[in-house]
């Protein structure tokens, strides 16, 4: 029989590229859609290490890549940081509240957005006129975080205190 873990992860990649494509388009404030990938590297880094974190980030970005006319391997390059970096994180802010995940995810997501745009138009990429949709795309990427982590702390049967409840 197939464990947990295995079904769950297979489960994501079937549906991670229809969810983004199709589910998150629906979903848009002020234009703006969440960073699936980016919030599923974030929350596997963070829960299960800096390995898995760094795998699934690989995968979510690759899939982002192939599926998007942007850079081969961008995407790929920057989840997979940001997985294995959560991952190593995991021991220092365990303790840390939601609100500390929130500004953590709010300030990874705008890194890897003004990274992303600048690898992808160089010193041509005007930061002022998309600083809106940075913002906004931040915002939201950070909140769904908070739901995400919110959802696996609910999950978890431990009595102990939220994270600790959905580590390893």
């Amino acid at each position: 029989m197939i464990g947990l873990y295995p079904l769950l992860m297979i489960s994501i990649l079937i549906f991670f590229i229809p969810i983004q494509s199709f589910l998150l388009e629906g979903i848009r404030i002020g234009n703006v859609k969440p960073d699936l990938g980016l919030i599923l590297a974030y929350g596997i880094g963070f829960t299960w290490g800096g390995g898995r974190g760094l795998f699934f980030g690989l995968v979510f970005g690759g899939l982002q890549d192939f599926f998007s006319l942007g850079r081969l391997g961008l995407h790929c390059a920057l989840k997979g940081l940001v997985g294995f970096g959560t991952g190593l994180l995991e021991v220092v802010v365990v303790h840390f509240p939601l609100q500390t995940h929130f500004f953590f995810m709010f300030i990874i997501s705008m890194l890897h957005d003004i990274l992303g745009e600048f690898f992808l138009h160089g010193m041509e990429y005007n930061f002022v006129s998309e600083l809106f949709y940075l913002v906004g795309r931040s915002l939201y990427n950070a909140a769904l975080t908070i739901v995400l982590l919110m959802i696996l702390s609910k999950q978890a049967t431990s009595k102990s205190s939220w994270m600790e409840s959905i580590l390893r």
